[in-house]
């Protein structure tokens, strides 16, 4: 297990208490690192809220496969008030693994945990007899499926029985593999 000592910054963010985070677009994430995010949890000391909108990327990214004890982790980080977390277009790449583990281990107060695997705004909408999921392609719902698989690996064991951990996968009405 790799151990990292990031320099703490100090308080930027005093009173922040929201953060919301769009990557979209980039061209590149299969070689973003996302655990650097923490750098924000530690300048924002009142943050209670944290959301990642990651555009999907469709298999361009390494999956994580491979034993525990490689990933990374910050040492001496803890984020008191972290209650909720979402990460919308989770995807199974070790950096974005590295940073849920992160959060769980680290967020004395986190109460749910949000991730999603699906790119964002796939779900059902519309009139209730008439709901239906915008298209989505068949290499997106099988990255979902695979992502949810890692979640359960990797992520889920290391939930506390304090949190709420919610794992979005495609609709199974309108995308039953």
């Amino acid at each position: 297990m790799q151990i990292i000592n990031a320099p703490v910054t100090s308080s930027k963010f005093r009173h922040l208490k929201i953060l919301i985070i769009y990557l979209l677009g980039l061209h590149s994430h299969r070689d973003y690192d996302y655990l650097s995010l923490v750098s924000l949890f530690d300048a924002s000391p009142l943050l209670e809220r944290f959301v990642l909108f990651v555009s999907p990327v469709q298999s361009k990214y390494d999956w994580f496969e491979g034993d525990l004890s490689s990933l990374r982790q910050m040492s001496e980080h803890r984020h008191h008030n972290l209650k909720n977390v979402k990460i919308s277009g989770f995807c199974p790449q070790k950096s974005m693994v590295e940073l849920a583990r992160h959060i769980l281990e680290n967020a004395t107060s986190l109460e749910c945990l949000t991730l999603d695997t699906t790119p964002t705004s796939y779900r059902c909408s519309g009139d209730i007899l008439a709901r239906k999921c915008p298209p989505l392609e068949t290499a997106y719902i099988r990255d979902a499926y695979k992502s949810i698989l890692a979640v359960r690996t990797y992520i889920e064991g290391k939930v506390n029985s304090t949190v709420k951990l919610n794992l979005l996968g495609p609709c199974s009405r309108c995308y039953a593999l």
